[in-house]
């Protein structure tokens, strides 16, 4: 009969014992708070060369997800010019990976007016660089009192005095 016997090890002493969590730590803070954030253009009228994001009419949706095969309701990208009756934005389509967009090719779409229902435009948001900062400052304080010997004992670990090795 075939038997198996797992022995559980923990580590002893301070070294990084934190780092997993604190690497986990600075992955989640980058993908919740990034430094930027949407914010209607009011007017209507963005300046070219803005990144915006198009929110579209379901004709037009049907029409870019027909063209891409994956279901399109908004495209994001930088705006090349603005009409009185159309929009031309430069799309960067690429697969995305654990939050993160990988650039695959780029396309240039032209919208009519009426088949943009929404235009926002990318600004820099202060609150969420903010957040990103302190997270990254947090990550940064654990990884650091990991390495300095603040993990703590993990304790029972290793031979006892006067136990055999």
């Amino acid at each position: 009969m075939l038997s198996l016997r797992f022995k559980r090890f923990r580590r002893a002493g301070p070294g990084p014992s934190g780092l997993g969590p604190a690497l986990v730590l600075v992955l989640l803070v980058f993908g919740l708070a990034g430094c930027f954030s949407y914010q209607p253009v009011l007017d209507g009228n963005p300046e070219p060369d803005a990144e915006v994001r198009l929110r579209l009419s379901a004709p037009a949706a049907v029409t870019v997800s027909e063209r891409t095969g994956r279901s399109i309701r908004s495209v994001e990208g930088t705006l090349l010019a603005a009409t009185t009756d159309s929009l031309t934005v430069e799309v960067r389509w690429g697969a995305v990976y654990a939050g993160t967009p990988f650039e695959g090719r780029r396309d240039v779409l032209a919208f009519h007016r009426s088949e943009v229902l929404e235009i926002d435009r990318r600004e820099f948001s202060r609150t969420r660089t903010g957040i990103v900062v302190t997270g990254l400052a947090g990550a940064a304080l654990l990884i650091l009192r990991s390495f300095l010997g603040g993990g703590g004992d993990a304790g029972g670990v290793g031979p006892g005095p006067g136990d055999p090795l």
